[in-house]
């Protein structure tokens, strides 16, 4: 929808302990996001592991969010990005080959390759067989061959006759899909595209040299870790781990017997993802629960709780990292971000563990916005900012491949049951 001659581009980072919205403006003559004019922040309230298990739940906690940011902005939003994740997202490496055409050349001579002629092979990348409950949602090319030089970045334009293209696959499923479809179309908000959280991460996050010579961002949230890898200037793998932060608050509520809003507070102030950076003499005052006696505990019982699960989040991704088949070394090693990576420890645990690099992921914000909005450099905020960034660098293609016909066919798929 087009403002005072910027177009307004919105995104809604669909989490399970948070909802998230930015409301942007496009500089439509830069082709760019040029300021951030609204921002919205909710509990979110039934989804568990990125996937609606309540949909009225849902739905007033994307109502809150969107009207704080649509006050904000003084603007009412009615169409959006929606980033998603969760244990239903699945990547895959595959590979599409298809040969170079020309009437204008003769055979011997290899022919000009053409926009028509990149999309024909990105479409027999797309000819795996999945199953019928899911659609492939990205299409990340990694290389192109052309003939046999191999590397090839961008072949438009380059000669031969064989073209085959690299690429890594996300494949959702559908029904997940269009239960957020079914919850955003209940309050008005039409849905561009779904876009992967921890691709939309690492726009936030990642420079161009982690990116080409080899990293691994890691988006610690609530109810999911998120994996990218990169290298060579293309992604390598995604993957998703089931548990994030809130699983660890779940923990600590457990074991010191407290609500988990204030297990959250505990964890965010005192928690540490290390035991042996917390001190056995730090007293921390928990107020009891229900009628219980205060009790006080120290920081290292809370580390106690925290330190195995962190183990287990990282692990598990590391699991999901050696499915790479990445020849290379991951030179500038692991990135973390997320409300998640902010514990204290977490870069030291992570180091144990990855033996890379460590560093924490702040988002870069490149865009005007209002500091008193909202802290654009917490890392709690990388898949918004990235789902702008991401938003804003492909909205010209967007509207040449009128990719919101990828949302429509889901919707017309789950009309054609119903009527059935």
């Amino acid at each position: 929808m087009k403002e005072n001659n910027n177009e307004i581009i919105s995104v809604i980072d669909i989490g399970t302990t948070k909802i998230i919205v930015l409301i942007s403006e496009y500089n439509l003559e830069e082709s760019k996001i040029s300021k951030i004019i609204g921002f919205g922040e909710h509990l979110s309230d039934g989804l568990r592991n990125g996937v609606v298990v309540d949909i009225n739940k849902t739905i007033k906690s994307i109502t809150n969010a969107i009207g704080e940011a649509e006050q904000q902005a003084k603007f009412q939003i009615d169409s959006a990005f929606v980033g998603i994740s969760g244990s239903h997202i699945k990547g895959i490496n595959y590979s599409g080959v298809a040969s170079i055409n020309s009437k204008s050349q003769p055979q011997a001579i290899g022919h000009s390759i053409s926009k028509d002629d990149i999309k024909k092979v990105l479409e027999h990348a797309k000819s795996i067989n999945i199953s019928p409950d899911r659609r492939i949602m990205h299409v990340l090319p990694q290389e192109y061959i052309v003939d046999n030089n191999d590397g090839i970045k961008d072949p438009l334009g380059l000669s031969g006759h064989r073209l085959e293209a690299k690429v890594h696959l996300v494949t959702s499923s559908i029904n997940t899909e269009n239960d957020i479809l079914t919850c955003l179309d209940k309050i008005g908000i039409n849905v561009i595209d779904f876009i992967l959280e921890p691709l939309a991460s690492s726009y936030a996050v990642l420079s161009k040299d982690e990116m080409e010579l080899g990293s691994i961002l890691i988006d610690i949230g609530g109810g999911t870790t998120d994996i990218i890898a990169y290298g060579h200037g293309s992604v390598l793998q995604t993957g998703v781990v089931p548990i994030g932060g809130e699983i660890i608050t779940k923990d600590i509520a457990y074991r010191i017997q407290s609500s988990i809003d204030q297990a959250e507070k505990l964890k965010r102030k005192y928690g540490k993802a290390k035991v042996s950076l917390s001190s056995d003499e730090e007293n921390i005052s928990v107020k009891g629960l229900d009628g219980r006696n205060d009790i006080t505990i120290s920081e290292k019982i809370l580390s106690e709780v925290i330190e195995p699960r962190m183990k287990e989040i990282f692990e598990l991704t590391n699991i999901e990292i050696e499915q790479s088949d990445f020849k290379g070394s991951f030179t500038f090693g692991i990135i973390l971000t997320g409300g998640g990576s902010k514990l204290d420890g977490a870069i030291n645990i992570a180091h144990d563990i990855f033996k890379m690099p460590i560093r924490l992921g702040n988002p870069i914000c490149d865009f005007e916005y209002e500091k008193e909005i909202f802290d654009v450099s917490n890392p709690r905020y990388s898949t918004a900012i990235g789902l702008a960034k991401y938003a804003g660098q492909n909205f010209q293609n967007y509207n040449e491949l009128n990719q919101n016909s990828f949302i429509n066919q889901i919707k017309d798929f789950f009309k054609r049951i119903i009527k059935q």
